[in-house]
């Protein structure tokens, strides 16, 4: 998982001074600016998903902009840029996998998003990639931050086999450019 969105378009800014939004779905409804929401998130997130990081394209078929904290339930960040993130379209994980689980909690999950930003997590400080291509939490938490990170690897399908089996390509790629003695970042 990537860390959370920090940055905030001035277009989003702007729409928000101006047209005071309290439901994203009613008041948000503007293709201009959902262009430029998607175009920040994109280069945000480096052409990545949010959940999985696998490289996404700006189509608006084969992605779309997640809340991560589900709106019907969060109304109050609806309209909050650090609740969006940019999703790819995969039905068995990801933003649409999570959208037919229960409600995000943070008391079982990361707190990705929080209004407290003393109480923020970021994702790359519990997950570690496995050379096999599987998610893990790492060793060092505590036992009441293993459960929170396992239960979002759970909860957003991260583990699932095409998830696995492309990070395990990706590793295995990566360990024979090592061994051909190619300089790896």
């Amino acid at each position: 998982m990537l860390n959370p969105n920090k940055d905030e378009p001035e277009c989003f800014v702007a729409f928000k001074v101006k047209n005071n939004p309290h439901s994203y779905q009613d008041d948000c409804n503007d293709h201009d600016l959902r262009l430029c929401l998607r175009e920040a998130l994109i280069k945000e997130q480096k052409y990545q998903c949010f959940y999985c990081e696998k490289k996404i394209i700006n189509d608006t078929s084969k992605v779309h902009i997640d809340h991560i904290k589900q709106r019907n339930f969060y109304h109050k960040l609806e309209c909050t840029y650090e609740n969006m993130a940019l999703s790819c379209n995969a039905k068995l994980h990801c933003a649409k996998y999570k959208d037919n689980q229960e409600t995000w909690d943070d008391n079982k999950f990361l707190q990705i998003v929080s209004n407290n930003p003393e109480l923020q997590e970021n994702p790359s400080d519990f997950f570690i990639y496995r050379a096999n291509g599987e998610l893990s939490v790492k060793h060092s938490l505590s036992a009441n931050e293993k459960a929170r990170a396992v239960n979002t690897i759970k909860y957003l399908n991260l583990n699932h086999k095409d998830l696995v089996s492309t990070r395990a390509n990706i590793f295995l790629q990566l360990e024979m450019y090592k061994n051909f003695d190619y300089k790896i970042d």
